[in-house]
C-alpha cells in the first residue's frame, strides 16, 4: 500500500484544557504507589519542627517524594531532578502539582534538612525504610524462607591522590566477651573437680564474665585516610586500581526485596559488618520464620556459624580454599577424633593437644617430630620438624556448615543466590545510581543508601502489584467468556431440542 508523505503545519501555540490524571497512564507504577503507600506518616514525624505561626512552608510529603523520584527515574543528582520537574507532567502529577504551579527549588530540600529534619530523634529516611517493609508484610510480599547476605562498594565523593595516613585504634571484637567466656568454661573441663564443685565453679565464671568490662580497644593500626571524606576507607581492588569507598551490607529475601541495610567504610570486613546486619533483621523479623541463611565464603567464621546455627537456622555457605598451600595436604585431610580431642593424619599418626587455648580460642594440636620425620607425606605436610593443628574453639560449627553444603537443599539454595542478592546489586547499580556518592560523612551516605534501597522495594511492589492485578483481570475475563459461552451451549442445546420435537 502506498503513502502519501505528511509534512506537519508550522508549530503553533493554543490553549489546551488538560487533565494531569488523562495524561498518567492508567497502569503507571507511580499510580501503585501513590494508592498503596500511605504518606501521612511524614506529616506526624515532622509535625514538631514546624510552628502553628507564620508563612506557610512546602509540604513536606512533596519534598520526600522529589527525592524519592530521583533514584524511581535514576536522575543523576537532586538538582537535575527538580529541573526535571518544572516540565515533567509525570512528575506533577505525583507531587500533586499542577501544570502551571510553580515547583520549589533545588536547594529547599537540602535547606529543609539541615534545619529542621536532621533535628529528629529518628533519621526520617530511615523510618520511610521501615514504613516501606511495613507495606510488603501487610501484603504478603516477603518470603522469609531463605534470607541472603552480601556486600556491594560504592565509590566515595573523594580524590584517592589526597590522603594522609593516621594511627587509629583497633576495636574489639563483637563477641570478645562471649570467647572469653567459653575458653574460661573449656579450661575448667580439664581440672579434677565434682558435680557440685563444677557447677558452683560454672556460676562463678559466669557472673565475673557479666562483672568484668571488656577492653574495648586492643592495640592499633595504620590505615589510609581521605582529605575530604575521613569516613570512607580505601578499596585495593588490584594491585593498581584503588579507590576510596563505602561498603554496604544487605540482606534480602528469596523475592529480592531488601530487608536491612547498614553501611560502613570499604577497609571492613564483611564478617566485621555482619553483626549489624544481623542485629537489625532479628530485630525487625520474626527468625522462627527464616530456614536458610545464605553468604559467600567472606562468613564462613566460627562464630558467625554459631550464631547461624543456634538460633535452628541452616546455613549455606560455600567451600572455601582460604589458607590452603597449593600441593600441600589440607586441613579437612587430618580427621579429628572428637572422643579423644586427637587429630589424625593421613599417615594414621596422633596429633595431640598442648598447650593452653590462647586468647584468640585456639589450641594447637602436635604431632611427634620422630613421626613426622619418617612419614612419607612429609614433603607434602609441613616444612618444620613436626606437623601443627590450629582447633579454634567453635571449629565445630564450621565443619557443621561444611557438612550442611552436601546437602541437596542447601546445594539449590545456594545456587540461587546469584539470581537474588547478586540481581539487587545488579540492579542497583545499573537502574539507581548505587555505583557512586555525591555525599560525604557516613551518616550522610547511610541515609542516602537506605532511601535507594527503599525506593528498589517500592518499585518492586508495584510491578508486583501490576502484574498481580493483570493477572486477576485476565482470570476474570475467562471466567466471563466460560460463562458466556456456557450460555452459548445451552441456548444450542434448547434449540437441537425443540427442533427434534418438529
Amino acid at each position: 500500500m502506498i503513502k502519501m508523505m505528511t509534512i506537519r503545519n508550522p508549530r503553533s501555540y493554543e490553549w489546551e484544557m488538560i487533565n494531569l490524571e488523562e495524561v498518567v497512564p492508567k497502569d503507571h507504577f507511580l499510580r501503585i504507589i501513590e494508592e498503596y503507600f500511605d504518606w501521612n506518616f511524614i506529616y506526624e514525624e515532622v509535625k514538631k519542627q514546624y510552628s502553628i505561626f507564620g508563612r506557610p512552608s512546602i509540604d513536606p510529603v512533596v519534598l520526600f517524594k522529589i527525592h524519592i523520584l530521583k533514584f524511581l527515574f535514576h536522575e543523576d543528582s537532586l538538582r537535575r531532578t527538580y529541573e526535571t520537574l518544572k516540565y515533567n507532567n509525570l512528575y506533577r502529577w505525583f507531587i500533586g502539582y499542577s501544570i502551571n504551579e510553580e515547583v520549589p527549588d533545588h536547594s529547599t530540600y537540602s535547606q529543609n534538612y539541615k534545619r529542621k529534619f536532621s533535628k529528629l530523634e529518628k533519621d526520617i529516611l530511615e523510618i520511610v525504610f521501615e514504613k516501606v517493609i511495613d507495606l510488603l508484610e501487610e501484603y504478603n510480599c516477603l518470603d522469609l524462607t531463605a534470607v541472603y547476605i552480601d556486600s556491594t562498594n560504592t565509590k566515595a565523593y573523594a580524590n584517592k591522590k589526597k590522603n594522609h595516613k593516621e594511627i587509629v585504634k583497633i576495636e574489639a571484637r563483637e563477641y570478645q566477651k562471649e570467647l572469653e567466656l567459653e575458653i574460661a568454661l573449656k579450661g575448667l573441663k580439664e581440672e579434677d573437680l565434682t558435680d557440685d564443685e563444677y557447677i558452683e565453679e560454672v556460676q562463678r565464671i559466669i557472673k565475673c564474665n557479666e562483672e568484668v568490662k571488656v577492653e574495648e580497644i586492643t592495640g592499633e593500626k595504620e590505615i589510609i585516610v581521605s582529605n575530604t571524606d575521613k569516613d570512607a576507607g580505601m578499596l585495593y581492588k588490584s594491585d593498581k586500581e584503588k579507590m576510596f569507598g563505602y561498603n554496604t551490607s544487605v540482606i534480602c529475601d528469596n523475592n529480592n526485596y531488601i530487608l536491612t541495610v547498614n553501611t560502613n567504610p570499604s577497609n571492613m570486613h564483611d564478617s566485621v559488618a555482619f553483626y549489624k546486619s544481623y542485629e537489625n533483621l532479628f530485630d525487625h523479623f520474626d527468625f522462627n520464620e527464616i530456614k536458610y541463611f545464605v553468604g559467600d565464603a567472606a562468613y564462613i567464621t566460627g562464630h558467625i556459624c554459631k550464631m547461624i546455627i543456634d538460633l535452628g537456622l541452616i546455613p549455606a555457605f560455600p567451600y572455601s580454599r582460604l589458607g590452603y598451600r597449593k600441593n600441600m595436604l589440607k586441613k579437612y585431610e587430618f580427621i579429628y577424633d572428637e572422643e579423644n580431642d586427637i587429630y589424625i593424619c593421613p599417615n594414621e599418626k596422633d596429633l595431640i593437644p598442648c598447650g593452653k587455648i590462647n586468647k584468640d580460642g585456639y589450641l594447637s594440636y602436635k604431632a611427634d617430630s620422630k613421626d613426622c620425620s619418617t612419614c612419607p607425606f612429609k614433603e607434602k605436610c609441613t616444612k618444620s620438624k613436626s606437623k601443627q593443628i590450629l582447633r579454634h574453639i567453635w571449629e565445630e560449627y564450621k565443619e557443621m556448615a561444611k557438612d550442611y553444603r552436601h546437602h541437596l537443599d542447601v546445594q539449590e539454595i545456594y545456587k540461587s543466590r546469584p539470581s537474588h542478592i547478586e540481581r539487587v546489586f545488579a540492579d542497583g547499580k545499573m537502574k539507581y545510581g548505587l555505583t557512586k556518592t555525591y555525599f560525604r560523612s557516613k551518616v550522610k551516605v547511610h541515609r542516602e543508601l537506605t532511601l535507594l534501597y527503599a525506593c528498589m522495594n517500592l518499585k518492586k511492589f508495584a510491578y508486583h502489584h501490576k502484574i498481580g492485578n493483570s493477572h486477576s483481570s485476565i482470570d476474570k475475563a475467562k471466567t466471563c467468556i466460560n460463562f458466556a459461552f456456557e450460555q452459548i451451549k445451552r441456548q444450542i442445546s434448547k434449540i437441537y431440542a425443540y427442533l427434534s420435537t418438529v
